[in-house]
C-alpha cells in the first residue's frame, strides 16, 4: 500500500471506531457521501472525520455543515486528510475563526517482518471471548487511563454491544501476569487494514515491558488475519512505537471550533 492508501485505510478504521459508539444515549454518528461526523457532548468527543465537498459548492457545503454543529454543541475538532477536498478546505476554515491544533502522529507497521520481542515476564495475552473478561479489560483499560470505571461505561457498552464472537471488528485483548490483568488494547479490524487503539497500562504496572509485548502480539495476530499493515495514532509515544517497528506517516490536521469564536 502507498503512503496516502494507507493515510486512507487508517482513517476509514478510525471512522469504524467511532461507530461503535452510536446510538449510546447522546451521541450519534453521521454519515453521507461527503461527509462524516460523530457529536457526543463528552468521550470520544465531537468529530468531524471526513468531509469532500466538489469545489462548486464548496463554501455552501462547509458553512452548512458548521450550521449544522453548531447546533448541536458547543465545540469540534474537525481533521483533514490528504483525501478531503477542497484542497485549501484548512484555509477557508480559518477563514471560518476556526484554530488551528496540533494534530497526532499517524504511524504505520509493515507486517511482513514482525518485531523482535523477547522479554523475562510470564505475560500471558488473552483475546476478550467472555463478559468477565470484557469486565476484566474495562477495570484495567479505566486504571490505565486514570479513569473511573463510569466514566470508562461507554467503552464497556459499545464492546459489549457489539458483541465478542468471532466475526467482530473490534477485538480486546488482556494481558495477565497469574490472575493480574496489567496492560490491554483494542484491535480493530477494518478499512483494509489493522488499528490498534486504547493501549492501557495501570500505573503499578508500567515499565516493566508488558504494553511491548502486547503490541508485538497485536501485530503478529493482525498478519495471521491476512492484514499487510497496523496502523495507529499518538500524540507522546513516537519513539515507543518507532522501536516497535512502526514510522510516521502522516502528521494530523485538526482544526478545532468553539461557541465563543
Amino acid at each position: 500500500m502507498t503512503n496516502p492508501e494507507l493515510i486512507e485505510a487508517l482513517r476509514q478504521n478510525y471512522i469504524s471506531y467511532f461507530r461503535l459508539f452510536d446510538g449510546q444515549h447522546g451521541i450519534s454518528m453521521h454519515e453521507d457521501e461527503e461527509t462524516a461526523w460523530i457529536i457526543s457532548n463528552r468521550p470520544p468527543g465531537n468529530h468531524i472525520l471526513r468531509a469532500s465537498f466538489p469545489a462548486r459548492r464548496a463554501d455552501e457545503g462547509i458553512d452548512v455543515l458548521l450550521r449544522t454543529i453548531r447546533g448541536l454543541t458547543g465545540g469540534c475538532r474537525w481533521l483533514i486528510f490528504p483525501a478531503d477536498r477542497p484542497h485549501d478546505l484548512g484555509d477557508r476554515l480559518v477563514r471560518r475563526g476556526l484554530t488551528v491544533g496540533r494534530g497526532d502522529s499517524w504511524m504505520f507497521c509493515p507486517l511482513q517482518r514482525l518485531p523482535l520481542q523477547t522479554s523475562d515476564h510470564a505475560l500471558q495475552i488473552s483475546r476478550v471471548n467472555t463478559g468477565p473478561a470484557l469486565r476484566a479489560w474495562w477495570t484495567a483499560s479505566a486504571g490505565g487511563f486514570g479513569m473511573t470505571q463510569r466514566a470508562a461505561q461507554l467503552w464497556y457498552d459499545a464492546y459489549r454491544r457489539h458483541g465478542l464472537g468471532a466475526d467482530a471488528y473490534a477485538v480486546n485483548y488482556c494481558g495477565r501476569i497469574g490472575r493480574e490483568t496489567v496492560t490491554t488494547a483494542t484491535l480493530i479490524l477494518a478499512g483494509g487494514i489493522a488499528g490498534i487503539y486504547d493501549i492501557s497500562t495501570p500505573p503499578p504496572f508500567r515499565n516493566k515491558g508488558y504494553a511491548s509485548s502486547l503490541v508485538c502480539h497485536l501485530l503478529a495476530e493482525a498478519r495471521q488475519r491476512g492484514f499487510s499493515h497496523a496502523g495507529l495514532h499518538t500524540s507522546d509515544a513516537v519513539a515507543f512505537y518507532r522501536r516497535l517497528g512502526f514510522s510516521v506517516g502522516f502528521e494530523e490536521k485538526e482544526y478545532f471550533w468553539t461557541e465563543d469564536e
